[in-house]
């Protein structure tokens, strides 16, 4: 035994001794290879290798228990809900001996233990976008970096909004949403449903056009010759329903009818969709391409309503002035319904318009054929024979309503004008008496029937008439210049003037009034009331000379010169030459001792009538009593 130890004691120092003469010798001939004597290459390696450079390899993170290798500059994306563990850092530096994670806002070091992210994160908040750098240090300088970004799903973003109760709480989280993830068209469009959910149309008609716009600017979006955005499919088709809707509730009419116009590009034999615009375009009054969306629905209708279809075309082709293409399209429907008296009405009236009497009153009596107590069809009938001063017949047609409704309203107002032209006041008198009956306020009846008394002489008559319809209307000025009238014709003095009062009041500029109120309260001596309406009638009417000259008379007789003067004054920039005028002005001046304005006066007068006998020998008369005097 100790025999054999020798022996392998032995063959260890003899391999020993040859690795040491190996190693001298390839020791020896490196160092002459590279250099020789002086040589700084071993230095340097070993220099190297005990202080090697810092260099970023890659580092091991644990993602929800699954490990992921990122490399210098990746970025990793995860879910603020997942979990993460710092496991190997990689790096040139033996044992990353100096080797240090750091993170500007997010506490990276934290992940030394497998922890969920949002417990990281400003306010646990999950619902942002949150992009950190995780950089790897050695001691203080950046050796590599990797990215972290941390961002909520769509579903998060989703599933919250709908957990919100409150109305404005959830615009305002979905407001972020859209911030957050600002090209998701997805939470756009939650926004945009939400904005029409609580009827604010203008928000939400808002982000649906810009939907369409991004649709719009892409490349695949337009074609040549065409403005509008092409539909891409039914996501478009529903995205553009909702935009109606949102435009017809902010009566954006002309945008609804635009955009339903673009559907149909897409959609051209969608019925529901043409229907609606032609409707739109009715309502409108956009005639023409109303009947054109008509008529281009009209293949498509079943037979009753294609009936209805020509019928509304040929009405609204009568509206736009159209009669010829109205009365086509009219017979088309006539051609189908045969028992719509209201059809054979319109035709008749077309008829009438375009001077064809006879085919007029066909198509008028086929219509009153068909209703044989068609009451408002006769009347409508014996109105167009009224129109077309076809007395006698339109008294038949109005005679057979009358037999079935005696008190019919209309009936009798039309019969009354029937009569009234005919001359017949004594039948006359009597259906506006019938009418009056069932209508006792009718205000043209009555004014009617007052006129119809006071003409044939019957005062007393007209007057009750009058005095019920001002009754009823104090404003009717008609009614108060009959009373006014007939009260002067009856000498009713006082009560005319309280009409003329009235009616200045209607008719401030109406001369006439003023001169009766003048001529009445001067037989009263009533001066100073009279001064007020005076007033009055010269503010409404400054330069109505007659109504000056009652103003000064009422002055002078109030003893009121001053003012009668400076009536005086605005009367001669009417009239600068009227004699008497002059005169009164002169003998004002007298009277107040005025004499030297008065001798101006008397000679102003001298000067524009030499012959005045009177002012001449007034104006002696003064230059006499002021030389006397000692003024001149």
């Amino acid at each position: 035994m100790f025999k054999e130890e020798t022996i392998r004691w032995k063959k260890k120092r003899k391999k020993r001794a040859i690795f040491i003469v190996v190693a001298l010798f390839l020791s020896g001939f490196l160092y002459l290879h590279f250099g020789g004597p002086g040589s700084n290459y071993f230095k340097l390696s070993l220099n190297r290798l005990l202080h090697p450079v810092p260099a970023f390899k890659h580092i091991i993170i644990e993602h929800n228990s699954t490990k992921k290798r990122l490399t210098p500059g990746q970025i990793f994306h995860i879910h603020p809900s997942d979990s993460l563990k710092i496991g190997k850092i990689s790096t040139s530096i033996p044992f990353n001996k100096g080797i240090r994670l750091y993170s500007q806002g997010f506490d990276v070091n934290a992940l030394e233990k497998e922890m969920v992210v949002t417990k990281l994160l400003p306010n646990q908040d999950m619902f942002r976008h949150y992009t950190y750098t995780i950089t790897i240090k050695h001691n203080n300088n950046k050796i590599g970096e990797v990215g972290l970004v941390i961002s909520p799903s769509l579903e998060d973003w989703l599933t919250k909004a709908n957990r919100i109760i409150d109305p404005q709480k959830r615009i305002n989280f979905l407001q972020t949403a859209t911030n957050e993830e600002g090209d998701n068209l997805q939470i756009k469009m939650r926004l945009a449903d939400e904005y029409l959910i609580q009827k604010r149309w203008k928000e939400g008609a808002h982000i649906i056009e810009s939907l369409l716009e991004e649709k719009e600017d892409l490349p695949a979006g337009r074609q040549a010759g065409l403005s509008a955005p092409i539909i891409s499919g039914q996501a478009d088709l529903n995205l553009m329903k909702k935009l109606v809707d949102a435009y017809e509730h902010l009566h954006y009419y002309n945008k609804v009818i635009a955009t339903l116009k673009k559907m149909l590009i897409h959609s051209p034999e969608d019925l529901d969709l043409r229907l609606r615009l032609a409707e739109l375009l009715e309502k409108k009054g956009r005639i023409k391409e109303a009947v054109e969306e008509y008529t281009i629905i009209l293949p498509q209708l079943t037979t009753n309503e294609k009936i209805t279809c020509m019928k509304n075309i040929g009405y609204l082709l009568f509206q736009a002035g159209q009669k010829n293409k109205a009365l086509h399209w009219y017979l088309k429907a006539a051609k189908y319904d045969k028992k719509d008296p209201n059809l054979y009405y319109n035709i008749g009236s077309i008829y009438d318009e375009l001077k064809k009497p006879k085919l007029a009153e066909k198509y008028l009596r086929f219509a009153l054929e068909l209703k044989k107590d068609d009451v408002e069809g006769r009347l409508r009938l014996g109105q167009s024979l009224f129109n077309k001063n076809k007395l006698k017949e339109a008294k038949k047609y109005v005679k057979e309503i009358l037999k079935r409704k005696p008190n019919h309203l209309d009936a009798l107002i039309l019969f009354a004008n029937i009569v009234e032209k005919e001359g017949d006041k004594d039948a006359l008198r009597n259906i506006y008496k019938q009418i009056l009956s069932h209508d006792l306020k009718n205000k043209i009846i009555l004014f009617n029937l007052g006129v119809l008394e006071t003409e044939q002489g019957n005062l007393q008559k007209g007057l009750h008439y009058f005095e019920r319809l001002v009754k009823i209307d104090p404003k009717d000025t008609q009614a108060r210049e009959a009373l006014f009238d007939i009260y002067q014709r009856q000498k009713r003095n006082d009560l005319a003037f309280n009409q003329a009062i009235m009616l200045i009041k209607f008719f401030p500029k109406k001369i006439s009034y003023y001169s009766y109120i003048f001529t009445h309260l001067i037989a009263l001596n009533e001066f100073e009331q009279l001064a007020q309406y005076m007033i009055m009638g010269v503010k409404a009417n400054p330069k109505n000379f007659e109504l000056r000259q009652y103003l000064i008379l009422v002055y002078l007789k109030l003893k009121k010169n001053e003012l009668a003067v400076k009536e005086i004054m605005e009367a001669l920039k009417l009239q600068p030459n009227n004699i008497n005028l002059l005169h009164q002005l002169a003998k004002i001046h007298e009277g107040t001792g005025n004499l030297d304005q008065a001798l101006q006066v008397y000679k102003k007068i001298l000067d524009i009538s030499p012959d005045d006998e009177k002012a001449g020998k007034a104006y002696l008369r003064l230059r006499l009593k002021l030389l006397h005097d000692g003024k001149r």
